[in-house]
């Protein structure tokens, strides 16, 4: 047989609207029949949001931005080698949430020792 997911629920109560639509509901039934259909769109709705949040909620992308140019410049030179190589830390960084979050944090966050270290780096 088919196996059914979930929670299961059962009422049990008297009928309110006797034979509507060939079935009689009661008001109990109503409820949760609207009830668990408000809330099932509501979940669909906000489903994949928490995935996502990480990457909508980036402060500074001045570096990220840069650095997907580099690759492009890199593909655009005939470079393809070097263009890979870029890509493959870009996706790097995306796939580690505490790099990409260190990359991206405010320039007023960043502690004055690693500012002047990235000064240097530029």
């Amino acid at each position: 047989g088919a196996k059914c997911r979930g929670p299961h629920f059962y009422t049990v109560s008297n009928p309110i609207f006797p034979e509507l639509g060939g079935t009689s509901y009661s008001i109990i039934g109503l409820y949760l029949t609207v009830v668990l259909t408000i809330g099932r769109f509501v979940r669909l709705s906000f489903s994949g949001q928490l995935s996502r949040v990480i990457y909508e909620q980036l402060h500074d992308v001045d570096d990220l931005v840069d650095y997907c140019e580099v690759v492009y410049i890199a593909r655009y030179s005939v470079q393809y080698e070097l263009e890979e190589e870029l890509y493959r830390k870009l996706i790097k960084i995306f796939r580690t949430p505490d790099l990409l979050i260190q990359l991206t944090r405010r320039r007023d966050q960043i502690p004055p020792a690693h500012q002047r270290m990235q000064s240097r780096g530029r």
